[in-house]
């Protein structure tokens, strides 16, 4: 038996790498491989800091895969090593490690700096000389710089990860970085530590918040407050604090805006800026100023990487010295750019970016509306000029990029565009056998990519990019399968605590810029993310912390409902095709009503409350829950449910699809009511009238009632509107509407809302849904439709690979299921055949089905 996957605090961190954690007992998990059949191996937790161990729990005879550490305090800024070993009955073990850091502080005594004077959208660079009298053994700087912060020392990039640290409520909570050190990183005499920082989501003249009429409580001026921790060994620890003494300058950076862009100018660039002793003339004293926070954290969420590189496609002249440049992948991120050798000091190169082309092959910009998206780099000549340059504090949602200034004719290898996006992708998979599929699966995964930056954003390009929580809902039960949500989801859980209201409402965007306070009541997407946390990685204690929260958003509902129903709407089941919409422009359902969307999800909040509480082990409050939900679901069907036709409200697409997914119709009316979902499909040919919630909704109900083939059919259909129309019409990520449209509303190509059908392949075709936390157990329920041969996916959980491959073949039917140790599956097969199985690899197959 060899232990892997070694997890802290439910979240992951790569081999080699350091976590960062902010307990002070943290929960190490892990998954079990197991070759052969001896399976009751004795297991060790150990951990250790600089070689020597801290804690052991000796060999136990357990089938735990989990432990919670009971040792010494840990000390913040060290680091530790977590050991899980295993011993067989012959003695062979086998072992996995992991490195982490505890990040918490007792005291934040440092003091908070700014630049007197400047732009608001300027980055400047605050730094610091100051000497060791012997070199030391390990060091951790504490830094939190907002917006945007990197690090330096000695000249060497020690943070220098885009867009961080996460975005966040910055008045409520924010969030510091956690950079352990090498001894080899300061030396003996005089160091440098030097911090750039960028405005970010602090800016307060973001156009997002100025066109908005929008005063945020967390913008304000660019600040740092940082720490540094030097352990010297027998000299014991030292500590340099920001204070009046550190020195703050413009950077060559002069300005970087989320939605503008960013101007880099060589000729600011000081020589040696980041090493000791180098004169900076131009540097003066910062300001001191007020905290800017009621909460400092230590990140625990993954940063912000740069991620996937994608080559020039094509490079098309437009013009003098103007080319366009095709990267065939529409993502977020930055271009990275080959500075010509010999550039003449002073010479502008421009890039614009875009996501799609007008009829001219031009770039079109309406539909970024009031974001410019325009980078600048500004020449210092002399060969004091990057080899390459990108910019650092800003990213774009783009296909295309028009570079403008460039002084020699642009090749295709002289520039590429990297995507940046969270580093919580996981490993999980899908393949079937048509190609169609695929391709949206392929596009979902970009869209979901491109809109995970610390925050789950609603597109990347336009002057919004905002956490919107009325689109989540559904989203939040696809994320992950694609993404780790360990560490993401409890963050995402935090931010909506952060702006509830004493009155339990929530707004409909978090951290809060746009939308309404109470928010929709079809933002269940708040408890969904803790409760998705739970079934995903096993997090209980986020249920515990939040379920107040929770409560108190639900308890808000009740009290604007009468009778149980909600009586308001914001935007119900929001942007289906244009024909169900009230207008082409007003993206509200006509056909779906938008309280009884509301509605819906106070049920739905009751029925998430009652098994929370269940698993907090609070049996009074979870009969509460099961009778708030009885009482609000008489009354839904009371108002809404026609017991003799089957039909839900206006018999829509969208109510029969909802109250089937809610399960809140009586057991002997649902299959009447799918039954009407499916005959109103097909009588419109495949014309579905749902929008960004109902639509992944028809697409899973209509399978769980027997239309596998009509569900497919939605998936495979080219003609508009569907998901084969977009990719007709070159998409590479999910649009906002179904429709090809030309204007600067409602016009995103990189959209996740109605992406998130593509849960339904892991979910519903391959059939993998956990049932219990952690996956500990889960239903392997595959659908085989009549026009498709095969089918494989493989979910990265935490407990191992979950997978799953089907195959009609040779007149049978054939379902290999690989189920990890220490889990159960709950298999029901498309022929009948029903068991609950253990670890291992499992084979099935029927004549029946083939």
């Amino acid at each position: 038996m060899k232990p892997y996957n070694i997890r802290i605090d439910y979240g992951r961190t790569a081999c080699g790498e350091i976590q960062i954690i902010d307990t002070t007992q943290p929960l190490f998990s892990w998954a079990v491989g197991v070759c052969g059949q001896e399976t009751n191996a004795s297991h060790r937790v150990s951990v250790a800091r600089g070689g020597c161990i801290v804690w052991d729990t000796g060999y136990l005879d357990s089938e735990a895969q989990s432990a919670r550490y009971a040792g010494e305090p840990l000390i913040s800024g060290e680091i530790y090593t977590v050991t899980v070993e295993y011993k067989g009955a012959d003695g062979v073990t086998y072992s996995d490690s992991r490195d982490f850091c505890p990040g918490q502080l007792d005291r934040w005594n440092a003091a908070w700096l700014c630049a007197p004077g400047g732009r608001s959208d300027a980055v400047v660079t605050f730094y610091k000389d100051f000497e060791l009298p012997v070199a030391c053994e390990s060091a951790c700087l504490f830094v939190c710089g907002l917006g945007y912060h990197k690090a330096y020392i000695n000249g060497q990039e020690v943070f220098g990860y885009p867009l961080n640290p996460a975005f966040s409520e910055y008045e409520k909570r924010a969030y510091y970085s956690v950079i352990p050190l090498a001894g080899k990183d300061l030396k003996a005499g005089l160091n440098r530590l030097s911090v750039r920082v960028a405005s970010g989501w602090r800016n307060p003249e973001l156009i997002c918040y100025t066109t908005g009429h929008c005063t945020v409580a967390y913008s304000g001026k660019t600040v740092l407050s940082a720490l540094l921790r030097v352990n010297t060994g027998a000299s014991g620890i030292t500590w340099l604090l920001t204070d009046e003494s550190w020195r703050v300058y413009s950077d060559a950076v002069t300005q970087s805006d989320l939605f503008m862009g960013e101007t880099f100018d060589a000729r600011n660039q000081i020589s040696g800026w980041a090493c000791p002793g180098t004169r900076i003339d131009r540097a003066l004293l910062p300001e001191r100023t007020a905290c800017p926070t009621l909460k400092l954290s230590p990140q625990t969420l993954e940063p912000v990487k740069p991620q996937e590189v994608y080559p020039a496609r094509s490079v098309t002249p437009m013009g003098d010295n103007v080319w366009l440049v095709d990267f065939g992948q529409n993502i977020a991120g930055v271009c990275r750019l080959k500075i010509p050798r010999g550039i003449a000091p002073g010479t502008k190169i421009i890039l614009h970016h875009s996501e799609f082309l007008d009829e001219e092959g031009k770039l079109y910009l309406a539909q970024l509306r009031h974001a410019d998206s325009v980078d600048t780099y500004i020449a210092a000549g002399d060969g004091r000029d990057p080899e390459y340059w990108q910019c650092e504090f800003t990213y774009h949602g783009f296909r295309y990029a028009e570079v403008s200034g460039y002084p020699e004719p642009l090749r295709k290898e002289d520039i590429c565009a990297v995507s940046l996006h969270t580093d919580a992708e996981k490993a999980s998979a899908l393949v079937c056998g048509e190609p169609r599929v695929n391709a949206f699966a392929h596009i979902a995964r970009q869209t979901e990519k491109a809109n995970i930056h610390s925050i789950l954003t609603d597109c990347p390009q336009r002057d919004e990019r905002m956490g919107w929580l009325n689109d989540a809902t559904v989203r939040f039960e696809a994320t992950p399968y694609l993404f780790d949500v360990g560490r993401l989801f409890p963050k995402v859980v935090r931010d909506i605590m952060d702006i509830q209201g004493e009155d339990g409402s929530i707004t409909c965007t978090a951290p809060f810029a746009f939308g309404s306070r109470p928010a929709d009541p079809v933002c269940s997407s708040f408890l969904v993310a803790g409760w998705q946390a739970w079934l995903h990685t096993g997090n209980s204690e986020l249920l515990r912390e939040a379920y107040p929260a929770f409560r108190a958003w639900n308890d808000c509902l009740e009290k604007h409902s009468q009778n149980g129903i909600v009586q308001y709407s914001h935007y119900g089941d929001w942007a289906g095709p244009a024909y169900a919409c009230e207008n082409m422009e007003n993206a509200h359902s006509k056909v779906t009503p938008g309280i009884l969307m509301s509605s819906g999800y106070h049920y739905y909040n009751a029925v998430l409350l009652s098994k929370m509480a269940h698993i907090l082990g609070d049996e009074a409050e979870q009969r509460k829950q099961q009778e708030d939900a009885e009482r609000i679901r008489a009354a839904f069907l009371s108002k809404w449910y026609d017991p003799v036709s089957g039909k839900v409200a206006t018999g829509s697409q969208g109510c029969q699809a909802f109250a089937l997914w809610l399960d809140i119709l009586p057991e002997e009316g649902r299959k009447k009511a799918a039954r009407l979902m499916r005959d109103d499909l097909v009588r419109n040919e495949y014309r579905f009238t749902t929008g960004n919630l109902c639509t992944r909704y028809l697409i899973e109900q209509l399978a769980r009632y027997g239309y596998a083939d009509e569900a497919w059919e939605l998936l495979l259909r080219q003609d508009y509107p569907s998901f084969g129309y977009m990719m007709q019409n070159e998409a590479t990520t999910v649009w906002e509407r179904f429709e090809l449209k030309k204007n600067c509303g409602m016009n995103s190509h990189n959209h996740p809302m109605h992406a998130s059908s593509y849960r339904w392949l892991y979910a519903g075709l391959c059939g993998l849904e956990p049932t219990d936390g952690v996956w500990r157990r889960f239903s392997a329920r595959p659908v085989m439709p009549s026009k498709l041969l095969s089918a494989s996916a493989t979910v990265e959980t935490p407990l191992g690979d979950v997978t799953l491959r089907w195959i009609r073949r040779y007149g049978e039917a054939h379902v290999y299921l690989t189920v990890p140790h220490g889990t159960q599956a709950d298999v029901e097969l498309p022929w009948g055949e029903k068991q609950m199985l253990g670890e291992g690899f499992h084979h099935f197959s029927s004549q029946q089905m083939g």
